[in-house]
């Protein structure tokens, strides 16, 4: 790895990570899940003592005790910023984690192949031209697994995409689950991108990254015992018990018409009379009108068949994203298509393969009209998290 590539990345988290927290002074979630969890686990238990009705997605673990059902992970990285409180300890903590996602981002893309400013734009798109902006900035806790989540699967995108340690991949994945469990599902995937890279059989690789992944796999599953007495999770099948929006149980085939319709065709509220007069809904915004950039993913597929690092890599992206699409919901309250972080680093990665790449060779910087919607990316989102986080603008 180039120090100039090292120093560039270490340039972007940092800078990603302090923008954040700008955005976000002076603002801290009342969802604040995480951060009660992570006192909860600093005193040395896994529930929580308090059922506060502003936390509806609470559930029962035991007498007087309530468990947070998301996977735990961004609890355990909130645990050294509680001083400042739960809440803002746990919005701290996202928005560390979503900026410094963009050096590690940086890194896999130019590990992947693209040249120095195209991995640039890919990274700054990803930070500031996409919904991790706002998710991060406003912390609460199903935005905050999003922000951890995509800062490890970039790690994992990166070492993937470098050919390096099957068992540092599966660990950086197993890191990513316990955020969002979707990604999980990119497992092959990044085990077929390292054997390309490396020229290993695929069989090995993967062995590796599947044990790279167990310890953690096995956390989690503690965890649950400890929760629920299973190793399954049940607090999710709790949480939808008797909810409209999960009439064909937590995952259905029959779900994917309404995630299509949030990924392509939602658009934003019309409001007279306010210069804010397009307001984010908090049903959600297609993914295209959000992030204009990932139009190039579809031009960045037709590299599949002449490349197999882009074959795992369009992979990869799709495996994450199938248990999304065939949820019950489509991730509201959110601003965009929040899933779409589940393959954030993927889908990134394809779109500047599409704008960038011609015949499997790569120009040396983006194109005009890319950049036109890279900016026309970064003002939607900047706007977004305005408009929501300062002036709570959210029909």
């Amino acid at each position: 790895m180039r120090i100039p590539d090292i120093r560039a990345a270490v340039a972007l988290s940092l800078g990603g990570a302090i923008v954040y927290l700008a955005f976000g002074w002076g603002a801290e979630t009342v969802y604040d899940y995480y951060g009660r969890l992570a006192e909860a686990l600093a005193q040395g238990r896994w529930w929580l003592a308090e059922d506060p009705p502003w936390l509806n997605e609470l559930v029962s673990c035991g007498t007087d005790r309530w468990c947070v059902v998301y996977p735990p992970l961004p609890a355990v990285l909130t645990i050294p910023l509680l001083p400042l409180g739960t809440a803002l300890a746990q919005s701290v903590m996202s928005r560390i984690a979503g900026g410094a996602s963009a050096g590690l981002l940086y890194l896999g893309l130019r590990a992947y192949g693209a040249p120095r400013w195209v991995a640039l734009a890919g990274a700054l798109v990803s930070v500031f031209g996409t919904t991790l902006l706002f998710s991060s900035v406003d912390g609460r806790s199903w935005y905050a697994a999003h922000s951890v989540a995509v800062l490890f699967a970039c790690a994992a995108f990166w070492i993937a995409a470098r050919g390096g340690p099957s068992w540092a991949i599966g660990a950086l994945v197993g890191l990513a689950a316990l955020a969002r469990l979707p990604i999980a599902a990119a497992t092959p995937a990044l085990a077929l991108l390292a054997a390309r890279r490396t020229g290993s059989p695929f069989t090995r690789v993967l062995a590796g990254v599947v044990l790279g992944g167990v310890p953690f796999a096995l956390a989690y599953v503690a965890y649950n015992v400890a929760r629920w007495g299973s190793v399954f999770d049940l607090g999710y099948v709790a949480l939808t018990e008797g909810d409209v929006f999960f009439s064909h149980g937590l995952f259905s085939p029959l779900y994917v018409p309404r995630h299509l319709y949030a990924i392509f065709l939602e658009p934003p509220d019309l409001v007279e009379g306010t210069p804010w007069f397009l307001r984010p809904r908090f049903i959600g915004m297609s993914l295209f009108l959000t992030t204009p950039v990932f139009l190039w993913v579809f031009a960045g597929l037709r590299e599949v068949r002449r490349g197999a690092v882009v074959a795992a890599t369009a992979l990869a992206a799709a495996l994450a994203l199938v248990p999304d699409v065939i949820h019950g919901t489509i991730g509201f309250q959110q601003f965009g298509y929040r899933f779409s972080m589940d393959a954030q680093p993927f889908l990134v990665a394809l779109a500047v393969t599409g704008d960038a790449v011609a015949g499997g060779v790569w120009r040396r910087r983006p194109s005009a009209l890319f950049l036109v919607a890279a900016v026309v990316a970064v003002a939607v989102n900047a706007y977004a998290a305005i408009a929501i986080v300062r002036f709570g603008y959210w029909q």
